[in-house]
């Protein structure tokens, strides 16, 4: 408690706010800005071309029951050295919120399996999409596929079935709009990325694509 309200009065630290719980990590941090109770605190992994100066921390927030699934915010917040030295201190620089919704039958929110949401796609629309990703996926409804492969995988294209075998070991990750309609990447046990166009023009028909992500 001592913490927190020291911090309420400056910018706070990582290294502080590493040491408050969920609840007032969330108060501490996001103060001033509307937000639902913060239930954990993640660390965010450096990529290969992060800068030197900066640290990050994902503030998530307790999901909300919506229609056929759950809804949550996740904070982004950057802490940056003044001096951009890479051992800090790091002082709280920037904070901004990424939606993330999960399909589920159950009357209680899951804590893991939630894909993150670009701009541009309500929730409603959100989950509805998901619907439809995991109905594909899955097989339970038929579609023809288009398929390329950019990672030397000569199996992924190779049938219906074995593009649906791949399917199978994957998880949505990341939803965005995609002209008049809108694509999916999953993430599996490996590198690669496929990515799932869905096209309303030509429902009958989704794009399937094999790539490895670009390093960050």
């Amino acid at each position: 408690m001592i913490v927190a309200l020291l911090l309420a009065q400056a910018a706070p630290t990582v290294a502080a706010v590493d040491q408050l719980s969920p609840a007032e990590a969330g108060a501490t941090v996001l103060r001033g800005k509307t937000h639902a109770p913060v239930e954990a605190v993640a660390m965010v992994e450096p990529g290969h071309l992060a800068p030197p100066g900066f640290v990050e921390r994902d503030l998530i927030e307790q999901p909300v029951r919506n229609g056929s699934g759950c809804v949550r915010r996740r904070w982004r917040a950057i802490f940056r050295s003044p001096t951009l030295e890479r051992h800090g201190p790091f002082i709280l620089d920037s904070v901004y919120a990424m939606t993330e919704i999960v399909l589920t039958g159950r009357s209680a929110c899951p804590t893991t399996g939630y894909v993150h949401v670009n701009p541009g796609i309500d929730q409603m629309a959100g989950l509805a999409m998901l619907a439809q990703v995991e109905a594909v996926r899955t097989g339970r409804v038929r579609v023809a596929f288009d398929c390329k492969d950019d990672t030397g995988d000569a199996k992924f294209c190779r049938s219906r079935a074995s593009i649906l075998q791949d399917l199978a070991t994957r998880k949505s990750w990341i939803l965005s709009r995609d002209g008049g309609g809108f694509a999916v990447s999953l993430k599996g046990q490996t590198r690669s990325i496929v990515t799932m166009q869905f096209d309303p023009r030509n429902p009958d028909r989704v794009v399937v694509t094999k790539t490895y992500p670009a390093p960050f």
